[in-house]
């Protein structure tokens, strides 16, 4: 009687660790699929974001190419180099899940196969994007680092945020380049052109991970019955 006793607390104590488990399980799925669609949400933001940015790019490009220059056009490109190549708006994913499910080794609790399959998949897709937007990052540096050498900071001390950048095109001071140097200027375009492409890519990057949410979304609550 008292082996049958303890035998049945253990079966009870092993079904209660599995009950505990499942709804952890659960848990865990239902906190995915919210970091999903907070992912979405901010996936769409920074495409469009990126997609001006590449706009503002080409009329940059135009306009370094378009010479001679003057006053407008110098002013002009200013206002682009300011308002389009000092910003970046890179994706910060929610990982929070993800980290939690890989650092405590929780991702044992994920029985479906598939499942955990998806999320594994959808970390590393992820963290190529984030690569690529390290990549835009660098294209940055790089630029930023040969435009001291083209412009003259100096022009836009009075220009210090966003909101007044296109004041530039209306002033009536004069704006001058720090070098009439074809070569160098033209090395400027060629990692402008650079960057664009990068973003390009990262936009790319973006917009198929973006597709791939809803579906991913949709297999999670199908599998565990979530509305």
């Amino acid at each position: 009687m008292l082996f049958l006793a303890v035998f049945c607390g253990f079966l009870a104590e092993y079904q209660l660790e599995h009950v505990v488990e499942h709804n952890r399980e659960k848990e865990y799925i239902e906190s995915m699929v919210n970091d999903l669609k907070t992912d979405s949400i901010r996936v769409a933001g920074v495409i469009d974001y990126n997609n001006r940015l590449v706009s503002g790019f080409d009329s940059l490009l135009q306009n370094i190419y378009h010479t001679p220059y003057t006053d407008s056009s110098i002013r002009t490109l200013y206002y682009l180099k300011e308002t389009y190549t000092l910003v970046k708006h890179n994706l910060i994913f929610s990982k929070g899940t993800i980290i939690q499910l890989k650092n405590s080794g929780s991702l044992r609790l994920i029985r479906k196969r598939a499942v955990a399959d998806s999320i594994i998949k959808y970390d590393i897709n992820s963290e190529r994007v984030e690569s690529q937007g390290e990549g835009v990052d660098f294209a940055g540096k790089k630029l930023l680092d040969l435009s001291v050498k083209v412009f003259d900071g100096e022009n836009v001390l009075d220009y210090n945020s966003s909101s007044n950048y296109k004041e530039i095109l209306n002033s009536t001071k004069k704006f001058t380049l720090l070098t009439n140097d074809e070569k160098l200027i033209k090395e400027y375009a060629n990692l402008a052109k650079f960057k664009k492409d990068v973003i390009i890519n990262y936009i790319r990057q973006l917009t198929n991970l973006e597709s791939r949410i809803p579906a991913i979304i949709q297999f999670l609550k199908k599998e565990y019955h979530l509305k």
